[in-house]
């Protein structure tokens, strides 16, 4: 029982790296590819689940609805995010952080 118990929390502890690298790889593309969007706040917002919505942002105070918008249009013509609609709302999805989460991270 204790052999499980380590390999569950050494398993917890590569997940926790492989996801806090890919945050660190993304952080600094978008600092590159979009300056005026990048914050860390934003980033942390990105990486808190694996979707982010419009009013996550506007919560965060990171804008009015408009700005956040267009900050989440970027992200998604960038490649950051991808877009999808559930329901009536608009979800856009950390595909990088999915595949950490699904074990489809590249090597």
């Amino acid at each position: 029982m204790l052999d499980m118990i380590e390999k569950t929390a050494i398993s917890g502890l590569k997940k926790l790296e492989e996801i806090m690298a890919v945050m660190e790889a993304t952080s600094e593309e978008i600092r590159e590819k979009l300056p005026k969007v990048y914050s860390k706040e934003l980033i942390e917002i990105l990486f808190r689940l694996p979707y982010t919505k419009r009013q996550f942002l506007i919560e965060a105070s990171m804008g009015s609805p408009k700005t956040v918008g267009n900050y989440l249009i970027a992200l998604e013509n960038e490649g950051f995010l991808k877009a999808t609609r559930v329901g009536k709302e608009k979800l856009y999805l950390n595909q990088r952080l999915m595949d950490v989460l699904e074990n489809k991270q590249k090597e």
